[in-house]
């Protein structure tokens, strides 16, 4: 990945997760999902040649996730 890729990508807030994605026909249009703006990157550079407009790539927030810890919930 080269320095300038690096700096043209928005980082995201904590919290966000990374979608890569194509916009070249209407199905299946996420090609992963990732926790870290570099892994994304990294993936968007080697599966971009494969889509005739590309591999495109935006954070999206997730308020919460699901994980193997325990959450307690009370409710007052």
């Amino acid at each position: 990945m080269t320095d300038q890729r690096r700096r043209s990508v928005q980082h995201g807030n904590s919290g966000d997760i990374w979608i890569v994605y194509h916009d070249s026909w209407a199905d299946n249009n996420i090609l992963g999902v990732f926790d870290s703006a570099e892994e994304a990157m990294e993936f968007q550079e080697q599966v971009s040649p494969e889509f005739p407009h590309g591999a495109l790539l935006t954070p999206f927030h997730v308020p919460w996730r699901y994980n193997d810890h325990v959450t307690e919930l009370t409710m007052e």
